[in-house]
């Protein structure tokens, strides 16, 4: 899949993500900004760990999924959902660099991402986020009308029907 970002000079390829892309995935995380870092993984991390690069590729394409959006070569935008003990439900999580931040790239992720869901059975998406994280929310907003948000101790809990 292909699709052009508003800048209309690059493209951006949309694709699962593969066991291959460890290196791809370490070059996008130091190419995050500290806050786009800390909103992403709610902790302040310096850089990825072996085993926690090991999670982010442990996908099976159906309890646990992940999309990359890739211009030129590099990783610029992830979105996962993992199933949890309820098959019903998977927990979605979603990056993108800063310089490809509200381009459209995670909007359109997070619909492809609810498409696969859906296929294998989800029937919502669960996130936790920091309060003060309104892209994220506005995403998860945009995916479903029906999205509820729950605030305590300064994260929000989201449930949305896909």
């Amino acid at each position: 899949m292909g699709a052009a970002a508003h800048d209309t000079t690059a493209v951006f390829t949309i694709r699962p993500l593969e066991a291959g892309d460890r290196e791809q995935l370490r070059r996008l995380f130091y190419r995050l900004s500290p806050t786009t870092v800390y909103r992403r993984f709610m902790s302040p991390i310096p850089r990825p760990s072996e085993p926690a690069l090991d999670r982010l590729l442990d996908v099976d394409h159906c309890n646990r999924e992940a999309l990359a959006a890739v211009v030129d070569g590099d990783v610029v935008a992830v979105v996962r959902y993992v199933r949890g003990s309820r098959p019903e439900e998977a927990e979605v999580a979603i990056v993108v660099e800063d310089a490809w931040q509200h381009r459209g790239i995670g909007k359109l992720l997070l619909a492809l991402l609810a498409r696969r869901a859906r296929e294998h059975g989800v029937r919502a998406f669960t996130a936790t986020m920091l309060g003060d994280n309104r892209p994220a929310a506005r995403l998860l907003k945009g995916l479903s009308e029906q999205a509820r948000f729950t605030v305590s101790q300064g994260e929000v809990e989201a449930v949305v029907p896909l």
